[in-house]
């Protein structure tokens, strides 16, 4: 049975370490360290009889677009991130009109149905209002368009590092997620912020999925899908895999299996909200 590969959850491959990667796969394997004990390592063929599909995350796949023969064989898609933050969330870029570029580029060179683009998290603090937020994701949706197969949203999920550098930077959301879920079918500035979103993709031609919010997903009438999808895996492969939930995500995600070939700490962007920045400061 051939395996999905994640690339990664952990960092951004094809932004910073797409070399590395295509590295990796002439050589046809990668060998991948447990994050909780270094010492645990496993090898990961990437042969092309052994990878169902590559699952890339990034900020920009630009720096990637070069190597992509090297994917001939292989069945393949790309979650981009874009929000339009800016600094002091995203310290380190790209900018947006040059992410948006580079996922219309990519999206030229491998087909929209392979790019799926990412507006998470969605922080709800400081100048990043509902109003912010509807006029910001309005145009990049307009940007973007018929670049993307679909959009994913989601909504900021703490955890103890990120929440210290919101805090440092005060931009710590006032309403943790255990906190709106119940208010999902009342009044609630989280859902209207997520229903105006929503209609403003549909204005686009987008379909929206919930990434790990499926309460908002089931109030809202979002279709469901997964980022890790085996719909779009089948779509793209002939390949047997494992369509198993992935036990080891959070709550709330029905992402099938798959392994990730990422190591934490070696993304340089610095955004605050990330789960994969484990530094404090």
């Amino acid at each position: 049975m051939a395996i999905v590969v994640s690339a990664s959850r952990r960092t951004d491959i094809p932004s910073f370490h797409s070399e590395w990667f295509y590295g990796r796969l002439r050589e046809g394997f990668v060998d991948v360290a447990n994050p909780y004990n270094p010492r645990q390592v496993r090898r990961v063929s990437l042969r092309p009889e052994d990878v169902a599909c590559f699952v890339f995350w990034t900020r920009d796949a630009g720096p990637m677009l070069d190597g992509l023969g090297a994917l001939e064989e292989y069945a393949f898609y790309v979650h981009v991130t874009i929000t339009g933050y800016g600094p002091p969330l995203e310290p380190w870029g790209p900018a947006t009109e040059e992410a948006v570029e580079a996922l219309r580029a990519l999206a030229a060179r491998v087909g929209a149905h392979r790019v799926i683009w990412r507006y998470d998290p969605v922080l709800l603090v400081g100048p990043y209002d509902a109003a912010w937020h509807a006029e910001h994701f309005r145009r990049l949706a307009g940007g973007i368009g018929g670049s993307v197969r679909h959009c994913v949203v989601s909504l900021y999920d703490a955890y103890r590092h990120s929440d210290a550098r919101l805090k440092k930077a005060g931009l710590m959301p006032a309403c943790a997620p255990d906190e709106w879920e119940p208010l999902v079918h009342g009044p609630s500035p989280v859902v209207d912020v997520m229903h105006t979103l929503t209609g403003i993709a549909r204005e686009e031609g987008l379909s929206v999925a919930f990434c790990a919010e499926p309460t908002l997903a089931s109030a809202l009438h979002s279709e469901r899908m997964a980022c890790i999808d085996a719909h779009i895996v089948h779509e793209l492969t002939e390949k047997t895999f494992s369509e198993r939930k992935d036990k080891n995500q959070r709550a709330g995600c029905s992402c099938i299996e798959s392994v990730d070939i990422g190591s934490y700490g070696t993304c340089p962007r610095g955004c605050l909200y990330c789960y994969a920045n484990r530094r404090i400061r």
